[in-house]
């Protein structure tokens, strides 16, 4: 299960950029949004729309892919409904999205995942003592499914996080990519296509399959071939004044700034990370790059 971060903006209401006071836990909520279509990066999209000046927010949407984090974790989320109470206050909150276009295990067994990857980085060992309903704090009727046994109850939440906690096992991969990130290209690819030499390519430009999510190669995802190097399949005899040719292998040690994020998609389940070479703006898959 895949982090990515989409932050509720600052100049509203939703987010009041204020620490949380301290730890005591987490709070499971489920959304209780039934229509199609709302996943975890529409509750995100919502929070930069129309609910930017309501004061409602979390700190986590999760979904059958992903986890996407609205405020961070160390700032209070309008999630609770308690006011300057401990719930707001002192826990971190997670919405398991029930849209009827989702799968609702898939997304409260993600919700696990993380609530377990969370308490084990505050040193949390008994999740009984940190794991809290929405209910706990004003009585509401939250989380909505799991207090209806969708697709199991609050004990089996709470055992499962536990058990994963048990065995230190962790599936949370968090990698925020952002404008402004560096990265690096992590590995040893292959040139599928060539452009040579031109007005916009002075170096030319390699297309390569595995950087953006198979063939055809986008207009915009051919990578000028100006910082990279010619290489053998291992990585090994690196030389950067090679000349690349279709079938040939690269790589490449320049650190690069992201210019622009593209949001995971069905066809591109990492994200998109625009980068900058040879004066010339091309689009990675974020999977092969490493945030340095």
């Amino acid at each position: 299960m895949q982090v990515i971060e989409r932050l509720a903006p600052v100049d509203g209401l939703c987010r009041p950029c204020r620490n949380r006071t301290g730890f005591k836990g987490i709070s499971i909520h489920n959304t209780s949004n039934w229509s199609k279509g709302a996943n975890a990066i529409a509750h995100a999209n919502l929070l930069r729309g129309s609910w930017k000046y309501k004061t409602i927010s979390w700190n986590y949407a999760v979904d059958k892919d992903y986890a996407v984090r609205c405020v961070p974790e160390n700032e209070v989320a309008w999630c609770q409904g308690d006011g300057n109470g401990d719930g707001n206050m002192k826990t971190i909150s997670i919405e398991i999205c029930d849209n009827a276009d989702g799968d609702i295990r898939k997304a409260t067994d993600n919700a696990v995942i993380l609530a377990a990857d969370i308490l084990k980085r505050n040193g949390v060992s008994n999740a009984k003592s940190f794991l809290f309903q929405h209910n706990n704090w004003t009585g509401k009727d939250c989380p909505y499914d799991i207090r209806r046994n969708n697709p199991y109850d609050w004990n089996t939440f709470v055992n499962k996080v536990q058990e994963l906690l048990n065995n230190g096992k962790s599936e949370v991969v968090d990698q925020i990519l952002h404008v402004g990130s560096k990265v690096k290209f992590n590995g040893v690819f292959k040139v599928d296509k060539i452009i040579t030499q031109n007005n916009k390519y002075k170096n030319g430009a390699i297309g390569c399959y595995a950087t953006c999510y198979g063939s055809p190669v986008g207009i915009n995802d051919y990578i000028p071939s100006g910082p990279l190097a010619k290489c053998n399949r291992d990585g090994s005899n690196a030389n950067y004044n090679g000349i690349l040719n279709t079938g040939d292998y690269w790589c490449c040690d320049k650190v690069f700034e992201v210019k622009e994020i593209e949001l995971p998609t069905k066809f591109t389940p990492n994200g998109v990370a625009t980068l900058e070479a040879d004066g010339v703006k091309f689009r990675v898959d974020c999977g092969p790059l490493l945030e340095v």
